[in-house]
Order: structure tokens, then sequence, then C-alpha cells
């Protein structure tokens, strides 16, 4: 399991374009391409539900779902399959697998690197705000 360096930072900007974009404080971003999982926090005497929802084409009834802005990454994790796993401060929860084809989500960080995880659920991590003998394998999942 990788933990994510987004951990206690604010959620500033959430976008739809080519995906679903979540811009956090501290010049970082992360873009979701495939199908996630939303889960929504218990609200008044509802229950928490779980949505899916495709970054490349959110309807305008799920657009409201997203509205996670001002609240603070709790917990960031990778597990060794490549499935991000993001808990927010909102009670909002994130998990996004890996595709078998595509990209499944890539997390920029100026201060600290690149992450993503690529097809078959590769997860490819380049830092430069550690020694280079402290990074993780650029390995396939199954190899993990």
């Amino acid at each position: 399991m990788i933990t994510q360096w987004i951990e206690d930072c604010q959620v500033q900007r959430i976008g739809l374009h080519e995906g679903l974009m979540i811009s956090l404080e501290d010049y970082n971003e992360l873009v979701i391409t495939r199908p996630l999982q939303l889960t929504l926090p218990p609200e008044g005497g509802y229950p928490a539900e779980d949505v899916m929802i495709d970054p490349n084409d959110v309807p305008d009834v799920q657009r409201p779902l997203l509205n996670f802005a001002g609240s603070t990454c709790t917990h960031a994790t990778c597990d060794d399959d490549g499935t991000l796993h993001l808990q927010l401060s909102s009670g909002h929860r994130i998990t996004v697998a890996a595709d078998e084809h595509a990209t499944a989500w890539e997390l920029y960080g100026k201060r600290h690197g690149y992450m993503a995880c690529l097809p078959r659920g590769r997860v490819h991590v380049v830092r430069h705000d550690v020694p280079e003998e402290d990074q993780v394998a650029d390995t396939p999942a199954a190899a993990r």
C-alpha cells in the first residue's frame, strides 16, 4: 500500500474536463479518468450511499454529488493492484479501480512528483521529494 502525499490537503476546486479533476492545496492535482465509486456520507435520516460515476460522462443529476470542495483529504492510499482510496473530511469516499486498457488515475504534485495507475494496475511513481532508494519500484501489479 502506497500512501499519497495529498493527505491533509484541502480540496480547492473540482472540475469535469476529460475526467474528474480534483485540485488540492500545495499545487496538487488528481485526475480520475475511469469510473469511480463515490460513497456519499449519511445525511439527515438517509444512510451512506454508494454511487458509480463515469467521470467522462457525468449526467446533470449526478453533478451535485461532487460538491466536496473545501473538505480535506484525510486518507489517501493506493493498493498493490492500483486501486486508489480517498477519504475526505466531508465524509465522502472515492474508490478508483485499475483498468485493463487505460490509465485510471494520475496524481501530479509540483513539490512531490507524479504517480499514475497505468493499464492492468501498474503503478508508476516519480518522486523528486524523496531519495531515489526510498522510492517504490515501478512494477506490474502481479509482481508486487
